[in-house]
């Protein structure tokens, strides 16, 4: 897809624009039905401390149905973001025409599949670091690991969101530029996030910097790469 017409520009423009108000009324309805977790979910304190912090958010179960909620919400927000880039780029490869919708009810239902399949995503992620916290010995750090993840994702998500929403609303061209800003700000966030996690595995002062860096090496930078590889080739 090398260039956009007019008139797919205005379609992906609507359906920009119907997911987003969807996206910020379920915020807004989540800050009022969970003020406590949301504040905790949403806390962008955490996003700048290299230190582990123990509040609300850290005592709730992974599989609670708040947390389930909660991280359903994020998976919604990786997809809205995710289906922008894809909607509004050029040269897509071939395998990824698929998630460019021909009309709007396509839109909203790609939409739809592509939160479910980050949903599962983050399922097996759990269970892929479950594996290798066993594996490393390192049980007692996995379920940190993964809260601490979703902390820093649903920060920065929630940025993504704000800038993808403001956009669609104030121009009728989503800028080609913005795409290629977007995935250097995502690239730089995912290399932040793994020095982030790793200071904060640290301080549980249980194992070596060695040991924690050859597991984040395998639950984190190693998927990164095939994922981007993937995505790319």
């Amino acid at each position: 897809m090398e260039t956009l017409t007019e008139s797919s520009q205005f379609l992906f423009r609507n359906i920009s624009i119907t997911i987003s108000v969807i996206m910020l009324s379920t915020f807004a309805v989540s800050r009022i039905v969970f003020p406590k977790m949301f504040s905790a979910v949403y806390n962008f304190s955490k996003f700048g401390h290299f230190k582990i912090k123990e509040d609300f958010g850290s005592n709730i179960r992974l599989f609670s149905t708040e947390n389930f909620y909660f991280t359903l919400l994020l998976s919604a927000s990786i997809s809205y973001v995710g289906l922008n880039m894809l909607m509004f780029s050029t040269g897509l490869p071939e395998f990824m025409e698929w998630a460019v919708p021909k009309n709007f009810g396509a839109g909203v239902l790609i939409w739809l599949l592509l939160t479910i399949t980050v949903q599962l995503f983050f399922l097996l992620k759990f269970l892929f670091l479950s594996g290798f916290g066993g594996l490393f010995g390192l049980p007692l750090s996995t379920s940190r690991h993964f809260q601490e993840v979703q902390g820093l994702n649903n920060c920065f998500i929630l940025f993504l969101v704000g800038i993808c929403a403001i956009t669609t609303y104030s121009n009728y061209y989503f800028p080609t530029n913005l795409i290629g800003i977007l995935m250097m700000s995502i690239l730089i966030y995912l290399l932040y996030r793994l020095l982030n996690i790793f200071f904060k595995l640290s301080q549980l002062k249980i194992y070596s910097n060695l040991y924690i860096f050859s597991y984040l090496c395998t639950t984190e930078i190693l998927p990164t790469v095939i994922g981007i590889k993937l995505l790319f080739n």
